[in-house]
């Protein structure tokens, strides 16, 4: 909850200092660019016989792009996608095997849809805008080989929820083309479930991700 509030702060702030003034024109824009997504899972679960297990994700870098249609000099629609693979790793204090550490990479699609506001539509080369909306996460399901070499399987489901972001355009010159980069904030919930049916092996996590953006811009 205090991260969660410190990025939609900052949000806010950013907003509140923004001078009404950035590169506001009508038409299309698209963006292209890299995306580095950071998950805030660290969470411990139950799992018998009075162990647990703790179950953390990394960050990860993948790509992605949207599609804006900016209606006014303030008012956009954006419809954006971006893609990148954390990994999840399940750790425990198992006796007879000591620590006992299994990652895999999940795969984590997201859509989004964003009403944006643009704050400087007066500036010729700087654009400074927030947006909110909502994100459709997709996550792939994980597999793990424990140390006796028997699987561990576990699946997931998709979250519709709401989405934070700031974003930032500059323009290369008088050309068509220019830089973006950007701050989102997604809340989000993880729910695994195990495909044999263990008992102990199924839960919902809070997922929470920032995800920082930079790329390429193009106006048509």
């Amino acid at each position: 909850m205090r991260r969660k509030l410190i990025i939609i702060g900052v949000i806010v702030i950013c907003g509140a200092l923004a001078a009404p003034a950035s590169a506001g024109e009508t038409g299309w824009r698209l963006r292209v660019f890299g995306a580095w997504m950071d998950p805030n899972l660290d969470e411990t679960i139950p799992a018998g016989n009075h162990e647990e297990i703790r179950v953390t994700a990394s960050s990860d870098f993948g790509f992605g792009a949207s599609l804006e249609y900016q209606f006014t000099e303030r008012l956009g629609l954006e419809l954006g996608a971006f893609s990148a693979s954390p990994e999840v790793e399940l750790s425990a204090d198992i006796p007879g095997y000591g620590h006992l550490s299994l990652t895999d990479s999940m795969s984590t699609r997201v859509i989004t849809l964003d009403f944006d506001v643009h704050l400087t539509p007066n500036s010729p080369s700087i654009d400074f805008y927030l947006g909110a909306g909502v994100a459709n996460m997709g996550f792939g399901s994980l597999h793990y080989i424990d140390p006796d070499g028997d699987p561990l399987d576990l699946g997931t489901g998709n979250e519709l929820t709401w989405t934070l972001k700031a974003s930032l355009d500059i323009a290369f010159g008088d050309s068509k083309w220019g830089g973006t980069g950007g701050i989102r904030f997604i809340d989000a919930d993880l729910e695994v479930w195990n495909e044999d049916d263990i008992p102990g092996l199924t839960a919902t996590f809070g997922f929470d991700t920032i995800t920082a953006t930079i790329g390429v811009a193009y106006n048509f």
